[in-house]
């Protein structure tokens, strides 16, 4: 009886378009803190994690904020996804975009395995609230419209 109702339990998931899960974001010490998701996948697609760290100022570029994103596979064919990341910027009520990177990677994050944004602050005076939106497309698969929202940060640069 417990075979059976795990079968049409196992079904049903397998029916399920590729969706994420609504954990909370792991958090990690600094300025660049990591945030991952896990993500299930239905349909043969598998699991992966959907990463983005917390938006920072780079080390290479003064005066510059940015945020990556990322995703890691868990299990599942896919090998390959379109990982886009937005830096926004609070306004008003509302969240502003300031810029969007995307790039088509395979599975792992680090510099070459992620996709970056990056903004030119006008001045380091003004204090603003960023966050970063991570968006993860399997590369030949069906996907929800689920994104990654990173916690705000507030930092002084001027947009």
């Amino acid at each position: 009886m417990a075979s059976v109702a795990l079968a049409a339990l196992l079904a049903a998931g397998a029916a399920v378009p590729a969706q994420a899960a609504t954990n909370s974001p792991a958090q990690g010490a600094g300025t660049a803190a990591q945030s991952q998701t896990a993500a299930r996948a239905g349909s043969g697609v598998g699991a992966f994690q959907m990463g983005g760290d917390l938006v920072h100022f780079s080390h290479t570029v003064a005066k510059t904020v940015n945020a990556h994103g990322w995703w890691k596979r868990l299990s599942g064919p896919a090998t390959k996804a379109k990982v886009t990341v937005w830096i926004q910027v609070k306004s008003g009520s509302g969240w502003r975009t300031l810029n969007t990177g995307t790039k088509t990677v395979y599975s792992g994050g680090g510099s070459g395995k992620r996709a970056s944004a990056a903004w030119k602050c006008t001045n380091l005076i003004a204090k603003n609230t960023f966050r970063s939106v991570v968006d993860v497309d399997l590369v030949g698969y069906p996907d929800d419209a689920y994104k990654k929202v990173t916690t705000p940060q507030t930092l002084y640069c001027g947009v």
